[in-house]
């Protein structure tokens, strides 16, 4: 089960994230942690609905997100989860008109770093160097997940998951996790089984 961190560790993720992403000297980094609002949303809290035009991106530093969407026929399909130290970027999802194609909602009480769609001559290069690289790292995950996910088999699917992203198990309900990796609950109920029996 996953355990929320103290609001005091927010920083020190934010510190973690900035260090990775720049080359800013440690009073520098500080200095941004200081200026970066944290915005804490609670469990089933929608932050952004198909259709709608996006607003904000966000970085979580704790919690959990999940982004899904419906077709015409009503039928909802789960496209991704997204937990600690990753980022939504929104702004790449949206339609010819700039609407969303998905739907984001917090599974869990979540910390999140919301950014804005503003001018890039408001923001310092670093700052839009360090959003360009975590973005970047984001199209680059999802792309595996999905070349991934067309290759496989069901049973492939849900290793891949198991090996990949052990802490949604947990943390995610079974039935929401088996329309993620595009298999019915019954199945995904009857690996997990096999799984447990074979340890």
């Amino acid at each position: 089960m996953h355990t929320p961190t103290s609001k005091s560790s927010y920083k020190e993720s934010l510190f973690n994230t900035i260090k990775t992403h720049t080359k800013l000297s440690i009073d520098e980094i500080n200095e941004m942690v200081e200026s970066i609002p944290v915005t804490l949303f609670n469990k089933g809290d929608v932050l952004l609905n198909q259709g709608d035009r996006p607003k904000l991106s966000y970085y979580v530093i704790e919690g959990c997100v999940r982004q899904f969407s419906w077709d015409e026929a009503g039928k909802e399909t789960t496209l991704e989860f997204f937990t600690e130290s990753q980022s939504i970027n929104m702004f790449s999802f949206v339609d010819e008109e700039g609407n969303s194609w998905y739907s984001l909602e917090c599974l869990e009480d979540c910390a999140l770093v919301t950014c804005a769609d503003y001018d890039t001559e408001e923001e310092s290069v670093d700052l839009l160097n360090m959003k360009y690289s975590i973005f970047t790292q984001q199209f680059t995950h999802m792309q595996s997940s999905f070349m991934n996910y067309k290759a496989s088999k069901p049973i492939e699917r849900y290793n891949h998951l198991v090996k990949t992203r052990p802490e949604l198990l947990d943390r995610v309900p079974q039935n929401i996790l088996a329309n993620f990796i595009g298999i019915t609950p019954e199945s995904f109920s009857r690996f997990k089984k096999r799984e447990q029996a074979a340890k």
